[in-house]
């Protein structure tokens, strides 16, 4: 018996531990190119998915699959001819019909200096772009920090949106055509998280206003107790941190609780201390008890790892609409 023949094909750009690639897989589809700087979160997506699909890894010298800086594709030295990047992209990424990035968000976040474009990592969207020119994929699926679409007088959501339309994308400035803001807590996790999600399909296609981005799987939130059991409150009103300051949780609407993801430390729960543990906070992010990190990694390295990643379970959920928009 042959193998399975994949539903579709992505690329998972600055992607971290592989929190797209997660969702994607499990939902059929096969993945062609990985692109991640961090020498760590590069360590711990090959320590996983070199068993999810061993095939992805037989050659890491060459680093025909896997890339640590995109720049090295996507860029030129000023006496190279202009368009030889795309020539780069031509050979040496294949073929795909979703392009995945959470690009770099801390230029946007309102916790960093939020210099956006000024910032080389913010320019980093102009490595998507020049990928999306050569390649032309049916889809690009972003995720960033929510402060994207307010910065600079909401300029730089303007830019985006300009250079997709540009490239052959169907975009609209307003909220719910192609971009939305949904919260991980909506989703079935413990954590508020709320992010900027963007979906495009090329113009071609004629598949934009078929997309809907998915309704919420749990409208009035989890509580930590439903997640971890009941030695966790259901409601945990006057939790404060060790450190002295108000605990990062938070109440929804109906009483339930979420969890800002932004601090992992030890807090007071019912006047007893606890750190969160790796397992934890994996479940927290939707990670699988069977996701494994390196054995060399610290828990803080661990844990900043866990926090810079997608929420996968809003991941797969847009996923599922994506693909069912693509062969509807």
């Amino acid at each position: 018996m042959g193998a399975k023949k994949s539903k579709f094909t992505f690329i998972d750009l600055f992607a971290g531990i592989g929190g797209f690639h997660l969702a994607l897989h499990r939902l059929g589809g096969k993945c062609v190119f990985v692109n991640e700087f961090n020498k760590c979160a590069k360590e711990t997506y090959k320590n996983y998915f070199k068993k999810v699909d061993p095939t992805l890894f037989i050659d890491d010298e060459r680093e025909s699959f896997f890339w640590k800086d995109i720049k090295q594709i996507t860029r030129t030295d000023t006496n190279e001819p202009k368009y030889i990047w795309k020539r780069n992209i031509g050979e040496i990424i294949p073929n795909f019909d979703i392009l995945c990035a959470g690009f770099p968000c801390q230029p946007f976040s309102q916790v960093g200096k939020q210099k956006g474009f000024d910032d080389v990592r913010g320019t980093m969207f102009n490595d998507i772009e020049r990928i999306v020119r050569a390649r032309k994929p049916k889809v690009i699926f972003l995720e960033n920090v929510r402060n994207i679409v307010s910065h600079n007088d909401n300029k730089t959501l303007v830019v985006i949106l300009d250079k997709l339309d540009g490239a052959g994308y169907d975009v609209r400035p307003e909220r719910g055509f192609n971009w939305e803001i949904l919260r991980a807590s909506a989703f079935g996790l413990p954590t508020h998280r709320p992010r900027f999600y963007l979906v495009a399909f090329r113009k071609d296609l004629r598949k934009a206003n078929s997309f809907r981005f998915p309704s919420s799987t749990t409208p009035r939130g989890v509580t930590l107790r439903q997640i971890f059991g009941k030695r966790w409150p259901a409601i945990i009103g006057s939790t404060i941190r060790v450190g002295g300051r108000k605990s990062p949780f938070r109440k929804n609407p109906d009483g339930s609780w979420f969890r800002d993801r932004r601090n992992w430390d030890t807090y007071l729960v019912n006047n007893k201390p606890h750190v969160l543990t790796v397992e934890e906070a994996k479940t927290m992010m939707g990670f699988p008890s069977n996701f494994i990190f390196p054995g060399n990694l610290s828990y803080s390295q661990k844990m900043k790892q866990l926090g810079n990643s997608v929420a996968v379970s809003v991941i797969e959920a847009i996923a599922k609409n994506i693909i069912k928009t693509i062969h509807g």
